[in-house]
């Protein structure tokens, strides 16, 4: 056996069934295994792919032993002269073990290899090539000074950063997302430390190779795709705590004297750092966007305060104590309209804005002339400080925008185009088609489509997203080529069409998304559900509002009173399904269901036809249908007991 192939996973199924189809891919022709160590996952990871991919040797942990315990339970296992340690958010070209096996049968002595390594965006990752921690090191990187200058041989120099991303190098450190390494330096070195549970353990099997005599080497004529981040802790402080936790173990082990304790001082540094970022700043992350509307918005109504004064009231003060109240007030109202528009649902929508801000205005308009006549200041404010207001945050948007710190939707930006092979096309239109994660697909094209075009004409496509359908038409090797000649221009999606899913990852910094065929529910929609809840609420109000009224039905009454209650408070919905779907997005049980009962009312429907029911109602659901419905079924929203 020439090569076996190692991958860990845990929680990752959809990518590892694409990161195993290339690897295949890339073992033709090479007498090869590949060894699956599932560390516990709760996905059906093995469940779902083992009947699928059979040639691989499954190995399914009843708990999750960690990386370094896992490789080594496959390492046992594994009888090639070469091990590749690969993670499963990977996906490997074609030539990548002909590459490697060449390069590595031309040198002498050889420890491990790694190559370069890009993200879901198209970017390098500096983690491909690394030195070994040291206290200058890491207090260049914790005060940012690294990021500042990462090409620096003294400022960044744990990264490398001076060193040339498509060369060959003699490195210290290789990542453990993908180390190719001779099974007779394994051998003598042993296998990775299993003290490390996460992370630090490709530093320590790097180090321990080289204080064996061995050379690590950098190989950066080849390239892999590592969507990073898949298979680690999704909670940030989680995170931080095992990495730098493994790096102490590492100073523990290695390093003595002052040069270990001023590591660890640093390290426990970082961690405290690190913790108080989390807490400060990650928690607030969802509510910056709505902050900064909020500050906008006041600021308009600042603005408008003082032009109107000084334009139409002959610069003479509104004389009334609520002005002070009625500037915050109008911001959160502003901003709660908004929100129920839908503006943050974390898609900018052009069109969706302005209707929920000219809207917003109209309501503000109408509040405005409720209040008592003598804290009135002016209409004309109430105006202006909405348009102004909706300009700032049109103009914020458009920031945003520029810094790719949002995504946009509604217009031709919101496109996408697909790139796939012959073979695949015909599956990637059905996926899209029954798909509801994704934008408008412009075309989609095969490689011997667009064989006359300009390659640099691409990059000036308006479309935001490019899907690679790859297969035997369209290599990963060339769609990584594409990828590192643009890289951020578009959000790259990778489909195959032996495993039916769409995956990506826009930034290295956050977990990638998986795109599922499905079908279309509109009830799952934020929108909708945040207006299924709106009526709810509505209608619950109503109800006490009338109260005396419906308490004259007696019990009826007060059991619709009580829903009404339950209903207010998320305990319930008006309108539910009248089955128990698992397919379905879900809802709160229903005072009333789909086919116009009530809970003590039994059905002698056949069942598929109350499935069927409960389906459509989710398909094709529009709020203003749940009033109509209400109204329709009054009795028995009260007989309901």
């Amino acid at each position: 056996m020439t090569i076996s192939v190692i991958i860990v996973s845990y929680n990752v199924r959809y990518f590892l069934a694409q990161c195993l189809l290339s690897v295949h891919n890339a073992l033709q022709g090479i007498e090869g295994e590949i060894i699956v160590v599932d560390n516990a996952s709760t996905d059906d990871t093995v469940a779902d792919l083992q009947p699928q991919i059979p040639h691989v040797h499954w190995m399914a942990n009843t708990e999750n032993e960690g990386f370094a315990k896992a490789n080594n339970k496959g390492l046992a296992a594994a009888s090639g002269e070469f091990i590749l340690f690969l993670n499963p958010d990977t996906l490997l070209p074609e030539n990548f073990f002909k590459e490697i096996l060449t390069f590595v049968s031309r040198q002498t002595n050889c420890g491990a290899v790694g190559v370069k390594m890009i993200d879901g965006a198209g970017y390098f990752l500096p983690e491909s090539k690394r030195s070994f921690p040291s206290p200058l090191y890491a207090l260049f990187k914790l005060c940012g000074l690294a990021a500042i200058f990462p090409k620096s041989s003294f400022f960044n120099y744990y990264a490398l950063g001076h060193l040339p991303e498509n060369e060959l190098h003699r490195v210290p450190v290789l990542s453990g997302a993908c180390m190719f390494i001779p099974k007779k330096v394994l051998d003598t070195t042993g296998g990775f430390d299993e003290q490390f549970f996460m992370y630090g353990e490709d530093i320590d099997l790097s180090y321990r190779i080289e204080q064996a005599g061995f050379h690590n080497y950098y190989f950066g004529k080849v390239t892999i795709l590592h969507f990073k981040g898949e298979s680690k802790p999704t909670d940030y402080l989680q995170h931080v705590q095992q990495f730098y936790g493994a790096m102490q173990v590492f100073v523990k082990k290695h390093y003595r004297g002052s040069r270990a304790v001023l590591m660890a001082v640093l390290l426990q540094i970082a961690i405290i750092g690190s913790a108080i970022f989390s807490i400060i700043v990650k928690q607030l992350r969802q509510y910056t966007i709505v902050f900064f509307d909020i500050i906008l918005l006041i600021a308009a109504n600042i603005t408008a305060l003082y032009f109107w004064k000084n334009a139409f009231h002959n610069g003479i003060p509104f004389h009334t104590f609520f002005v002070p109240y009625a500037v915050i007030l109008y911001a959160f109202v502003f901003a709660g309209i908004l929100w129920m528009g839908g503006l943050y649902d974390g898609v900018y929508k052009l069109a969706q804005t302005l209707s929920s801000g000219v809207l917003a205005i109209l309501i503000l308009l109408a509040l405005y002339a409720l209040l008592p006549e003598q804290i009135r200041f002016s209409r004309g404010v109430v105006v202006l400080s909405g348009f102004i207001g909706l300009l700032f945050i049109l103009l914020f948007r458009r920031l945003l925008q520029e810094l790719k710190w949002i995504s946009v939707t509604g217009s031709i930006s919101n496109s996408a185009i697909a790139l796939c092979s012959p073979d695949t096309k015909p599956a990637l239109q059905q996926f899209l088609n029954s798909s509801t994660h994704h934008p408008s697909v412009l075309a989609i094209f095969t490689p011997q489509e667009i064989a006359s075009s300009d390659a640099a004409d691409w990059a000036y496509l308006p479309a935001a997203t490019l899907i690679f359908g790859w297969g035997h038409g369209l290599p990963i090797q060339l769609i990584l080529q594409q990828m590192q000649s643009m890289p951020g221009r578009f959000y790259f999606r990778f489909f195959n069409k032996s495993a039916n899913a769409m995956i990506g990852s826009d930034t290295r910094k956050e977990k990638g998304a998986v795109f599922l065929s499905e079908k279309k529910y509109n009830i799952a929609l934020p929108a909708q559900k945040r207006m299924k809840r709106g009526m709810d609420i509505m209608f619950a109000f109503s109800c006490f509002c009338i109260s005396i009224l419906i308490l004259l039905k007696g019990a009826q009454g007060l059991s619709l009173l009580h829903n009404a209650w339950l209903v207010f408070i998320g305990k319930k919905t008006w309108i539910g399904y009248a089955s128990t779907p698992n397919s379905l997005p879900l809802l709160k049980p229903g005072v009333i269901n789909t086919l116009g009962r009530n809970n003590s009312q039994s059905l002698t429907l056949p069942l598929t036809l109350i499935q069927k029911t409960d389906e459509v109602y989710a398909q094709q659901y529009e709020w203003p249908n749940d009033i109509i419905f209400m109204f329709q079924h009054l009795n028995a929203l009260f007989k309901n007991t």
